[in-house]
């Protein structure tokens, strides 16, 4: 009988695992980068309301890093454009009612 010689295999799993690791990084850092941009839009969207009620009560506002705020008054509204500059620039306008209207 004569015996069979698998050491063509050796290092079949490796080979293989190495060509699936890149692929695999790709696709954890695109989902992590997901993540992080729709964390960032979701601090946006809080600060755009945050700042549009400030706006509407007369108060002063304090400056941020990166932000930029313009304010606008469309009717009984006070509207603020919050524009962030990041690695993707997002921009968001939120409106409130002006108090005492």
């Amino acid at each position: 009988m004569a015996s069979k010689n698998f050491s063509s295999d050796h290092g079949a799993v490796t080979a293989e695992f190495m060509l699936l690791l890149p692929a695999l990084i790709m696709l954890f850092a695109t989902v992590l980068g997901s993540v992080v941009f729709a964390t960032d839009r979701i601090a946006l969207e809080a600060r755009g309301f945050e700042v549009a009620r400030t706006l509407a009560l007369g108060l002063d506002l304090r400056a941020e890093e990166g932000i930029e705020i313009e304010k606008s008054v469309e009717g009984a509204l006070t509207c603020a454009r919050i524009t962030k500059q990041s690695l993707m620039p997002m921009s968001t306008k939120l409106c409130v009612m002006q108090v005492g209207q």
